[in-house]
């Protein structure tokens, strides 16, 4: 029986432990990322290294580049499997634009629609280049999350060498 001024029990503190670590870890790659996309990989590296020697303890530092190495990993298997730029809502879009595109076209067939099915059909290519523009800034970032993330995985790799 676990009240509020008695001790939680061994299991209990380990679990807060390792969600500690955990989120001190997260953290410590959205701030490497974010600094990276910035400030450069120097400052980026430095500040990364500090925030984990800083929160974490002595012992406990090998658990959390292995932590790091893994969450990494993780995230550049999600990435991965996202990069196909047609993968979401993309699609359906794209597959929208092109049934009003056909309707459009039909539309600029018949005499007294002729303006309304040309209206249609610019504002469906106006929306196919947004398409098409925001599909390829999609794709760039995500190579470039997957670059940073590689980065990360050598860091963490490195600092464990360096403490083993």
């Amino acid at each position: 029986m676990s009240g509020p001024l008695q001790a939680p029990r061994a299991g209990q503190a380990a679990r807060r432990v390792t969600a500690m670590s955990q989120e001190t870890v997260d953290e410590a790659i959205n701030m490497y990322v974010a600094e990276r996309m910035e400030k450069g990989k120097q400052m980026a590296v430095s500040h990364f290294l500090a925030c984990l020697y800083l929160k974490q303890q002595g012992e406990e530092m090998v658990e959390s580049m292995r932590r790091v190495r893994s969450l990494t990993r993780y995230y550049i298997d999600l990435t991965k499997v996202m990069l196909n730029p047609f993968k979401g809502p993309e699609i359906a879009w794209l597959a929208s634009m092109v049934n009003i595109a056909i309707y459009a076209a039909v539309l600029i067939s018949v005499e007294e629609q002729r303006t309304l099915g040309i209206a249609l059909l610019s504002g469906t290519l106006v929306n196919g280049c947004y398409l098409i523009r925001s599909v390829t800034k999609k794709w760039c970032d995500l190579h470039v999350m997957l670059a940073i993330y590689d980065e990360i995985v050598q860091i963490a790799d490195q600092e464990l060498e360096s403490l083993t």
